[in-house]
């Protein structure tokens, strides 16, 4: 029985290290917005986005570009309270197994 034990409390040990969201929060993605089929004309909506990478000098006043990968899209929530221009760089959260972002212009 001792040893049912001793592999029920290493089993619950592991299952403690397998954090499913970052070190210090939620995950997060860099998403620029894009259309699929019709972009929302309202806020409170999923919109579209292709998953983007940063480039440029790592300096301090380092000027930065972005690079959208076109082959993927992610649907995050805009929870702010305005729409996004086409074209907007935001971050987005996972949120109870959704992605969620704010833009409030």
């Amino acid at each position: 029985m001792r040893v049912e034990r001793l592999r029920h409390e290493d089993l619950s040990d592991l299952v403690e290290r397998l954090h499913v969201s970052g070190a210090e929060g939620s995950l997060a993605q860099l998403l620029t917005t894009t259309v699929v089929n019709s972009y929302p004309t309202m806020a409170g909506a999923f919109y579209a986005g292709n998953p983007t990478y940063v480039n440029g000098t790592e300096a301090e006043g380092g000027v930065a570009s972005y690079s959208p990968d076109t082959s993927q899209v992610i649907y995050a929530y805009n929870v702010g309270t305005k729409v996004p221009p086409l074209g907007t760089v935001f971050v987005a959260h996972a949120v109870g197994g959704r992605w969620a972002f704010r833009y409030d212009g």
